[in-house]
């Protein structure tokens, strides 16, 4: 049998480790699956020795024992520590597992419906679409309720916010549906962080956190699982660090619970794990229903109106029910992918093999998704359930069938997705795709020729192969490709057909071109530090008629202004993953200028930024609560007082800004500056601006 040892840079946490207090007797010994531990421990020193990777952690499981655990790298750069046994990792969408159980426990209990429509819970939600009323339980915990997508402001933080779910619930109240509820399956923030107000509807706890603490972590003995609501002790959790970089970031708090609020470790979640393996129980203790447990691994993308290619398998909070590394040598098994700034997660449960695996780990790199697939391949051909580890697919074409002037016309044209324009041209009987994705175009493929099973790829890359599907009305690209470790293939919608446009009215020619600033991200938001704060809209003379609008975490969707000019509509129906996120570009008028909404965002024109004079003056802080901005037109020591935080960024917002809090700051600042400035509504904060 294998047995643990003590390594300078890894700590082998525990092998056999029993889940449960139940009598293990019954059970007998797992198998030691020696070369699997020994493969994936080199993985995983790979993987972490990338300068990109901080720390990471994980656990191979089978049956009702932890048979591997073990972490790597180091958790504090200064001191060298290596994260143990019960460090903590950020655990990202991967906390929408979570949000699935709580529904299903209240499914249980007879307090939800999973197909009584949301409204029945919450009469206070409302969305300007008619069709809201449709929404269900089921379609928030399967993306299908058509929701815009996520809401960014404020969500990521460095200090922990309450009220996102309100937050959440009040901008829908704003928005229009993207598509009618249960026509198809697009990955949906919102609709997870919707489970917080739902759950604390019904149940009697009044309290989403409270009801997973008191229902799933405690009785599953989750002593170091936790949600982002307050600090964590210092070196329990483990920190992120930009690479090259010997500070760490600020502990984040992901203010949606549901959809990313959750630390946790892979010692906890293997109790997840088996207790889901048994059919909702751990421990003699019921957690759900045995049928509460496979509703949640039901395919629930088989009922949709719309659902073109076998891509994600979305369940009740899993994003594969039919997860594809293993499907693909005949094995069932769940899967939920988390991330979110700084850390990536992924857990797979194969229930019928009664075997699990959980990866997490920090850093800008650190790819979670290899490992777990590679563990749990080599874990299932080393006890004999599969006959090998899969080898890659054979990279052969399959013979060219010559493409008639219709079928190549059939495919070209320009389609795009939430985050970017594909360009599809034909040339001499093969087709070249294009990307434009933050203002940039990228070659994606050339040479593309039609092959004998309707699809085109090319010579050096045959299994990268697209073709179109149609559906709704519209035309799709689509496109397969070699899955994490090569043995299979993934599928996917890329995006959707655009028709010719009316060329844009003045008032939008005028707007394109222009950027926006942030005024109500709250100061401690992520995205004012490690992203950009501008919103831009602007055109391309090649695709005249559509704007692409430019945003915090979205760099360049595609939006329709030809029905208004105060509204720019989203109208993208892309199902899965490339649908998500969308908004309306609104235009408001506010004191004589043009402001935009996006989502729940407000910015502001920079370009009527007032400047900040030489010398002292004041800044009062509107009703509202805004933040106030300026603009520094020369170099020069400024000193403020009386704001309870502000940011200094350079002229191109290029780089991080300067921060500061509530007390009176000094700092030199560079010509052509933006200041941002916070504080309470009515509060009022003095500055000096001394040149030179």
């Amino acid at each position: 049998m294998y047995r643990p040892h003590l390594l300078k840079t890894t700590f082998i946490v525990s092998v056999l480790l029993f889940l449960s207090s139940c009598d293990n007797s019954d059970h007998p010994l797992p198998f030691a699956y020696v070369q699997t531990i020994a493969k994936g421990r080199a993985l995983m020193r790979e993987t972490v020795a990338d300068p990109g990777v901080v720390s990471a952690s994980l656990a191979l499981i089978d049956d009702e024992r932890i048979v591997w655990s073990e972490t790597f790298g180091v958790i504090d750069k200064a001191s060298q520590t290596p994260p143990g046994p019960d460090t903590m990792f950020a655990i990202g969408s991967t906390s929408k597992t979570f949000a699935g159980l709580a529904v299903m426990k209240l499914v249980d209990q007879g307090k939800i419906d999973l197909d009584t429509p949301v409204v029945h819970y919450l009469p206070d939600f409302h969305m300007l679409s008619s069709e809201y009323t449709q929404v269900t339980p089921r379609m928030l915990l399967a993306h299908a309720a058509g929701f815009p997508g996520g809401d960014y402001r404020n969500d990521v933080t460095y200090a922990p916010q309450t009220g996102f779910a309100e937050q959440v619930q009040e901008t829908l109240a704003t928005q229009r549906l993207k598509f009618t509820p249960g026509e198809m399956a697009t990955y949906c923030n919102d609709c997870f962080t919707m489970i917080d107000r739902l759950v604390a509807a019904v149940s009697d706890q009044h309290s989403y956190t409270r009801f997973v603490r008191e229902e799933i972590f405690k009785p599953l003995g989750m002593t170091h699982t936790r949600f982002a609501e307050a600090p964590f002790p210092p070196g329990s959790y483990a920190q992120y660090y930009l690479p090259e970089s010997v500070i760490p970031d600020p502990q984040i708090y992901t203010n949606s619970y549901p959809a990313g609020g959750i630390y946790s470790t892979p010692n906890d979640m293997a109790r997840v794990a088996t207790m889901l393996m048994n059919g909702g129980r751990f421990g003699g203790v019921s957690i759900l229903s045995e049928q509460a447990v496979a509703e949640m691994g039901r395919d629930q993308t088989q009922d949709l109106v719309f659902n073109p290619v076998t891509g994600d398998s979305f369940g009740l909070g899993w994003d594969f029910v039919a997860y594809p590394g293993l499907a693909s040598v005949g094995v069932r098994a769940w899967s939920k992918p988390g991330g979110t700034a700084g850390y990536v997660t992924q857990f797979i449960v194969a229930p019928d093999e009664r075997l699990a695996v959980f990866v997490t780990g920090a850093g800008m790199t650190f790819n979670a998704y290899k490992p777990a697939e590679s563990i749990l391949l080599n874990a299932l051909a080393e006890r004999g359930s599969i006959p090998a580890v899969p080898e890659p697919l054979p990279s052969q074409p399959l013979p060219e069938k010559p493409a008639t002037d219709a079928e190549l016309a059939a495919i070209s044209g320009d389609y795009a997705d939430f985050k970017g324009l594909y360009r599809v041209s034909a040339n001499d009987h093969t087709l070249a795709i294009d990307t434009y994705m933050g203002g940039v175009w990228y070659e994606t493929a050339r040479n593309l020729k039609l092959r004998t099973d309707g699809k085109f790829s090319s010579d050096d890359n045959p299994n990268m192969a697209y073709w179109v599907v149609n559906g709704l009305g519209h035309r799709y690209l689509a496109r397969h490709y070699p899955g994490i470790l090569g043995h299979y293939l993934n599928e996917e919608v890329m995006g959707q057909s655009l028709e010719p446009a009316a060329p844009l009215s003045a008032a939008w020619r005028q707007r394109a071109g222009q950027h926006w600033l942030i005024v109500n991200e709250v100061a401690s938001s992520l995205h004012l530090v490690r992203d950009k704060v501008r919103f831009a809209l602007y055109a391309l003379d090649s695709l005249p008629g559509y704007l692409f609008a430019g945003s915090t975490m979205i760099p360049s969707t595609i939006v329709d202004p030809s029905g208004s000019d105060d509204e720019a509509r989203m109208f993208l129906k892309v199902p899965m993953t490339n649908g998500r996120d969308l908004n309306d570009v609104v235009i408001e008028a506010r004191d004589g200028e043009e402001w935009v909404r996006y989502g729940s965002a407000l910015y502001r024109p920079q370009a009527r930024v007032p400047e900040l004079p030489a010398g002292d003056s004041r800044v009062m802080i509107g009703a509202e609560g805004f933040a106030e901005w300026r603009k520094l037109p020369t170099s020069g020591s400024l000193t403020i007082n009386g704001a309870s935080a502000w940011k200094l960024y350079d002229a191109d917002f290029s780089q991080p800004p300067i921060s500061g809090t509530d007390h009176d700051h000094r700092v030199v600042s560079p010509a052509n500056a933006y200041l941002m400035l916070f504080g309470a509504p009515h509060a009022t904060i003095t500055l000096s601006m001394a040149e030179g």
